[in-house]
């Protein structure tokens, strides 16, 4: 297992699959406070409660991106679509001018690797040391590891060859954003194309508003220690 933090802390505490509760869809009434969808999207604290999950966070705030080899045939041009797609992810969170950002490198290991699959849409996944949390495949599937200080070792993101162009785009971008520790969807109609972040929607491609804000609160630029409080 590639494992992205100090050599101390991986033989203090071995990075273990995040502890995720089997759905990651929050149901809400109209727009949030900046607050309130801070805690949803990174503890899965709905508005008022408790968190459901520790917030996790990467400790560097460079981190690298490679798409791995394909295990199965891709279909024609899907290589270059899903280097746009990452690409483009990649752009999307360094433009926002938080304390973190990814470079695309051409192979890994990498602190995010994207895995094309010919998995599709339903496959029951288990849990695979490198490849995946155990749960049910989407179009996209993203896995972090963690160690025990709630610290971001490892990402993976699986996309299906079976991708359609239309939801590529926005979900390379929800991928990559949740890979940075925002492991709760938002489920409303008030956040369908609004936020990445939506469960019900795929017609996110940019990070705006609280999508932005999210970032630059969890990652302060500049910041000087990357350890910050829980939510």
């Amino acid at each position: 297992m590639q494992k992205a933090l100090a050599v101390l802390l991986c033989l203090a505490a071995p990075p273990v699959l995040a502890d995720m509760p089997e759905s990651d869809g929050i149901a809400v009434q109209g727009l949030l406070s900046d607050a309130d969808f801070y805690r949803l999207v990174t503890c899965g604290a709905p508005p008022g409660g408790a968190c459901r999950a520790a917030s996790l966070r990467w400790t560097k705030p460079s981190l690298t991106l490679a798409i791995a080899p394909a295990a199965n045939a891709e279909p024609p041009g899907f290589r270059a679509r899903l280097v746009a797609a990452a690409q483009n992810a990649i752009d999307e969170v360094n433009a926002i001018g938080a304390g973190i950002r990814i470079d695309l490198i051409p192979a890994g290991p990498a602190d995010i690797t994207i895995r094309p699959t010919a998995l599709t849409e339903g496959a029951i996944l288990s849990e695979t040391p490198g490849f995946s949390g155990a749960g049910v495949m989407g179009v996209g599937y993203m896995t972090v590891w963690s160690n025990a200080e709630n610290r971001i070792t490892e990402a993976v993101i699986l996309i299906s060859t079976s991708i359609s162009d239309a939801d590529l785009t926005s979900v390379m971008l929800e991928e990559v954003t949740q890979s940075l520790g925002f492991l709760f969807d938002i489920e409303g109609p008030a956040y369908e194309g609004v936020s990445i972040l939506s469960q019900t929607s795929n017609a996110t491609t940019r990070l705006t508003g609280q999508d932005a804000m999210l970032l630059r609160r969890h990652y302060p630029p500049n910041r000087p220690d990357p350890a910050q409080d829980q939510p």
